[in-house]
C-alpha cells in the first residue's frame, strides 16, 4: 500500500479544527510522519473528517436489501444471488460518492425465508473482503420484533414476538452479518432475546414500540444500546409520571442511550433535533438516513412489503400512499445529513422545548457533525479505528452551507475522488 501525504486540509478532531498535513500508511492515519511517501495530494481549503457510517439504511436506486433489485419496468424484484451481488457492488461505489465509507443495512418486516436469504447473502458479499467502496459492514434487522401496533410503514402481517428461536432461523445461514436488530421492550421474550444478543456482541436498538420507561429501563441493564429513528412514527410518549413515563420520555433522561435522528428535515422537525442534541449532547447523537431503494431513482410510486408509497412531487420525502403524514424511510444522503446539521446549528433556532438554540460557530458545529454522523455510530458498534475519511469542500454562509465531498478513503485506500 502506498505512502500518501495530504497536504493544507483542516481536519475535524474532536472538539477542534486541526489544520494540519497527514499521511496516510498501512491502512492508518498518521499526523505525525516525517518520512518519505510515495504520492503528496494537496487538499486547500478542505475538511476532513472520519468518513460517515449510516447503521440505518434500507436501499438506493432500485436495490432493496430485503427484496433484492428492483426492474423499473415490470415493478417486480429479482432476488437471485447476482442481483444481491450487482445491488452490494452498486451500493459500495454509490455511496462512496456520498462520504460514506460504511453502511450498515436494515430489513423491512418480512418472512423468515426471504431475511435468511438477504442476510446470507450479504454474509457471502462481506466474506470478500472487497474494499473497492463504502463497505457494508452488516444488517440491521428493523421490522421483525416490532409492536404489531406500532409498525408505521412496516407490515404488521410480518411481526413475530421477540424469540431467541425466531432470530436463529434468520440468522442460519449469514453467521456474523447481522451486527444490529431492533426489538420492541414490550413484548414477552423481550429481555431474554436482548440479554441473548448482547451476549453474543449484537447491538440492541429499539422503536416501533410502546414501551413503559420501566419497560426501556429493564430493557437497558439487559442490554439495550440505542432507540431506533427516536421520535420519529411510532415512539411513545407519557406526559403523566406512572410507568417511568414512555420512550420519549426514558431516552431523554437515561445518558446511556444512544439517540437515532433521521435527518431529512421531514421525519423530525428540526426544532426537535436541536433539542434532541441539547439534551442528550452531540455524542450520544446518531445521524441516519432510513434511505429506500426508490432513493436515486425517478419510481414514484412503490410497494414497500404490501404497503404502498408514493414518493412527494418535489422528491424529498416518501410517504404511504394517501398518508402524507405516515412517512416511509427516505430519499436521504449521508452527506446530505450532514450539511443538514451545519445548517441547523450555526443559525438560532427555536426549539419546541427550549425558547431558543443559539447558533454554534462553525467549528463547534462541524464537530458536534461529525460526532453524530461518524464518531457515534462506531462507538456504538465498537467499531476498530481505521483510515475511513471524508474529503469535502463546504461554500456558502450559516443556515445555507453546502457540501460537495471531494474524496473518500477507506481503510487508507482512495475510493472515491471527485
Amino acid at each position: 500500500m502506498k505512502t500518501v501525504k495530504f497536504t493544507n486540509g483542516s481536519f475535524i478532531s474532536g472538539e477542534s479544527i486541526i489544520k494540519s498535513d497527514f499521511v496516510i500508511r498501512d491502512g492508518r492515519m498518521d499526523l505525525n510522519f516525517t518520512g518519505p511517501c510515495d504520492e503528496t495530494i494537496d487538499i486547500s481549503g478542505s475538511y476532513v473528517c472520519p468518513g460517515f457510517t449510516d447503521i440505518h439504511f434500507h436501499g438506493f436506486k432500485l436495490f432493496d436489501f430485503t427484496m433484492g433489485l428492483m426492474d423499473a419496468a415490470s415493478g417486480k424484484f429479482d432476488s437471485s444471488p447476482a442481483a444481491f451481488s450487482q445491488g452490494f457492488d452498486m451500493l459500495s461505489k454509490e455511496l462512496a460518492r456520498f462520504g460514506v465509507t460504511s453502511y450498515y443495512l436494515a430489513t423491512i418486516a418480512a418472512d423468515i425465508q426471504t431475511l435468511t436469504h438477504c442476510t446470507s447473502q450479504l454474509h457471502s458479499h462481506m466474506s470478500k473482503n472487497n474494499s473497492s467502496g463504502a463497505i457494508a459492514a452488516g444488517a440491521f434487522i428493523e421490522g421483525t420484533f416490532i409492536n404489531p401496533a406500532m409498525c408505521g410503514a412496516q407490515n404488521p402481517s410480518f411481526v413475530h414476538k421477540p424469540s431467541i428461536e425466531t432470530f436463529k432461523q434468520i440468522a442460519a445461514s449469514s453467521q456474523d452479518a447481522i451486527k444490529l436488530v431492533n426489538i420492541t421492550c414490550d413484548c414477552d421474550g423481550s429481555l431474554d432475546l436482548i440479554r441473548y444478543l448482547d451476549k453474543h456482541g449484537i447491538i440492541v436498538g429499539t422503536g416501533h414500540t410502546a414501551a413503559t420507561g420501566n419497560q426501556i429501563r429493564a430493557a437497558v441493564k439487559a442490554g439495550l444500546k440505542y432507540f431506533v429513528h427516536f421520535l420519529n412514527g411510532p415512539t411513545s410518549h407519557n406526559y403523566k409520571p406512572f410507568d417511568g413515563g414512555a420512550a420519549v420520555e426514558t431516552v431523554l433522561d437515561d445518558d446511556s442511550i444512544y439517540a437515532e435522528q433521521i435527518l431529512d428535515g421531514f421525519h423530525i422537525n428540526p426544532r426537535y433535533v436541536r433539542d434532541v442534541i441539547k439534551r442528550k449532547g452531540p455524542e450520544k447523537v446518531i445521524g441516519v438516513t432510513d434511505a429506500l431503494y426508490v432513493a436515486g431513482s425517478s419510481i414514484s410510486q412503490f410497494d414497500l412489503g404490501g404497503i404502498l408509497g408514493q414518493v412527494s412531487p418535489d422528491r424529498t420525502y416518501v410517504s404511504v400512499k394517501d398518508k402524507p403524514n405516515t412517512l416511509c424511510s427516505s430519499v436521504l444522503t449521508m452527506d446530505r445529513a450532514f450539511q443538514n446539521l451545519l445548517n441547523w446549528l450555526t443559525v438560532p433556532m427555536p426549539g419546541i422545548w427550549n425558547r431558543v438554540h443559539d447558533a454554534l460557530s462553525l467549528p463547534d458545529a462541524l464537530a458536534a457533525a461529525s460526532k453524530i454522523c461518524s464518531t457515534n455510530p462506531n462507538k456504538l458498534l465498537n467499531n476498530p479505528a481505521r483510515a475511513d475519511l471524508c474529503v469535502f469542500d463546504l461554500t456558502g454562509a450559516p443556515g445555507s452551507y453546502s457540501l460537495s465531498v471531494n474524496k473518500t478513503i477507506v481503510s487508507g485506500n482512495i475510493v472515491y475522488s471527485r
